[in-house]
Parts: structure tokens; C-alpha cells; sequence
């Protein structure tokens, strides 16, 4: 294939993963702190690599701060997710699904945490700690769903990617 059809198949490609994580977050809209934007970021980062996936992770930040509106959940977006691709990128382990499970929990677990550094920085620590404080249930939710979902559909997304990519697309 020529340079110009492996252009256009790399921003398919990203489009299609960008639609994919906006349908998820979507359809599970209404289950508090359980998602599958973290299993799908981390999915992508280990089968297409870190570029394509910040390209998404962002572009997903762009669409939900549109969809949304700005607001201070919105901004983190912008920082969260790609803090993630990187933090799986930095994973080496191919073989095992329990460092990726791991990453996903402790993500959740921190999720609040690391929203709170807008709050920080816009409101003061005193703010920022609250924010956090109240959030922990909602972290508890995530942190665990999160392993869940990871220790089941980890590897038989890899799978479905892996075939997908063999085809060429």
C-alpha cells in the first residue's frame, strides 16, 4: 500500500477508536464511576502504541469538553487520559493481563486525585482536598470496576484488535 492509503488508514483507524471510546463513555453514562474509556485507552496503547492513543485520548477530551461543556471535569480530561497512555506504554509485560487489571484499579482508585489538581490550582488546597475527600466512594466504584472490567475483556479485546490489524486495518 501506498503512503497516502496508510495516512488515511492510520486517521480511520483513530477516528474509529475516538467514536468507540465516545460510545462507550456514552452507554454507560448512567452507572456512577464504572467506564470502559480506561480498559479501551489501555487497549489501544498496547496494540496501535502511545502516538495513535494520545492522538485519541485527546481528541476524546476535545469531544467531551464540546459535548459537555468546559468545565472543571472537562479540563482534567485533558491531562487524566494521557497520563494513563503513558503509564501503560511503560508497561513492558505482553504475556499477563494482571499488570494492565493493576493499572486500571490504582487509575480508578487515583481518578479523584488527580481531577483534584484543577481545584488546586483554581481554588486553593483546602478546595482541592475536599473535592478529593468526597469523591473517595466514587473512587472506591472506580478503582474496582475498573479491575473487573480489565481482567475480562483485556484479553479478548487484545484478541479482536490483533485480528483486525493482521487484515490491515
Amino acid at each position: 500500500m501506498n503512503e497516502n492509503g496508510n495516512v488515511i488508514r492510520r486517521l480511520v483507524r483513530i477516528a474509529v477508536m475516538t467514536a468507540v471510546l465516545e460510545a462507550a463513555k456514552f452507554a454507560l453514562n448512567a452507572v456512577p464511576n464504572v467506564e470502559l474509556v480506561t480498559l479501551l485507552l489501555i487497549v489501544y496503547t498496547k496494540q496501535f502504541g502511545w502516538k495513535d492513543s494520545l492522538i485519541v485520548s485527546l481528541l476524546f477530551a476535545t469531544i467531551e469538553s464540546m459535548w459537555w461543556g468546559i468545565s472543571i471535569w472537562t479540563v482534567t480530561y485533558f491531562y487524566v487520559w494521557p497520563i494513563l497512555v503513558f503509564l501503560t506504554a511503560g508497561i513492558k509485560e505482553e504475556g499477563s493481563v494482571w499488570p494492565y487489571c493493576l493499572l486500571s484499579a490504582v487509575f480508578g482508585l487515583l481518578f479523584g486525585m488527580l481531577c483534584a489538581l484543577v481545584t488546586l490550582v483554581t481554588s486553593g488546597w483546602n478546595a482541592a482536598v475536599a473535592w478529593w475527600i468526597a469523591g473517595i466512594p466514587f473512587d472506591l466504584i472506580h478503582g474496582v470496576s475498573n479491575f473487573v472490567i480489565c481482567f475480562l475483556l483485556y484479553k479478548p479485546l487484545r484478541t479482536a484488535l490483533s485480528h483486525i490489524s493482521e487484515r490491515g486495518i
